[in-house]
């Protein structure tokens, strides 16, 4: 992907502090980071240089369990692989933040090991579903998302609801929030329209709903209808609930 283009002009990176390194979260964020990369080095607004701070210590799977497992889990994972980022600003992207568990522990690795700052680039909109054909994210309490949302302003959580049409005011205040969670400097999403100007014209046979909280069959439809009568009795938002259910 080279969606870096997107994120970059938010990440609000301090391009005069010296060499900026673009990293990745192993595997599921070498693409992406790939593809910003190269689009800062054609920009040459800094000294940007591509390397792997972070590598797989042993191959696990952290996306299933209780929270104390995961999170024990992802720092037996994940290794700092070199000592040189002293100093040194780190663009470390992904292709999602889900939960932000693994997202958190890194940027803690990287602050540890001196890293000056650490930004984050997530390659998609914000995940606001929960994965209702399958394991792993099960709750609407567990997306970080979520967690941001129940601390926005009650007018901006009205307007929130609208998923992949979220003013771009509100999307900078969930990613200043987000990247506050896992301390990191800043953090930036891809929005959703440029998502899908990367997509396959039409988008058939592809499921966005992780994004837009539309499910496509009757069986997502159903927990769909039961997590909104949560977020209707903890945020009283009627009218603006009862307009997104199906």
């Amino acid at each position: 992907m080279t969606s870096g283009r997107i994120v970059w002009p938010r990440l609000a990176v301090e391009t005069s502090s010296g060499t900026i390194i673009v990293s990745s979260i192993p595997r599921t964020g070498t693409p992406y980071a790939d593809g910003l990369f190269a689009t800062l080095a054609k920009q040459q607004r800094a000294l940007v240089q591509r390397h792997k701070v972070i590598a797989v210590n042993r191959p696990r799977r952290t996306l299933i369990g209780s929270l104390g497992e995961r999170k024990s889990l992802i720092w037996q994972k994940h290794r700092v692989a070199t000592n040189d980022v002293t100093d040194r600003i780190i663009v470390v992207g992904d292709e999602a933040l889900i939960r932000g568990d693994t997202s958190r522990a890194v940027t803690e690795m990287l602050l540890a090991a001196r890293a000056k700052a650490v930004h984050l680039a997530i390659g998609s909109p914000p995940i606001v579903a929960p994965n209702y054909y399958g394991r792993g994210i099960e709750t609407i309490d567990e997306p970080a998302f979520w967690k941001i949302w129940k601390r926005l302003a009650p007018e901006t959580r009205q307007h929130s609801l609208r998923f992949h049409r979220i003013a771009p005011q509100t999307i900078r205040v969930t990613e200043r929030k987000i990247a506050l969670s896992i301390n990191a400097a800043t953090g930036a999403y891809v929005p959703f329209e440029d998502l899908l100007s990367m997509l396959p014209r039409g988008h058939q046979g592809i499921d966005l709903s992780a994004f837009t909280f539309e499910m496509p069959t009757p069986g997502g439809a159903k927990p769909r209808r039961r997590d909104f009568e949560q977020i209707d009795s903890r945020s009283h938002l009627n009218e603006n609930v009862c307009s997104m259910r199906p």
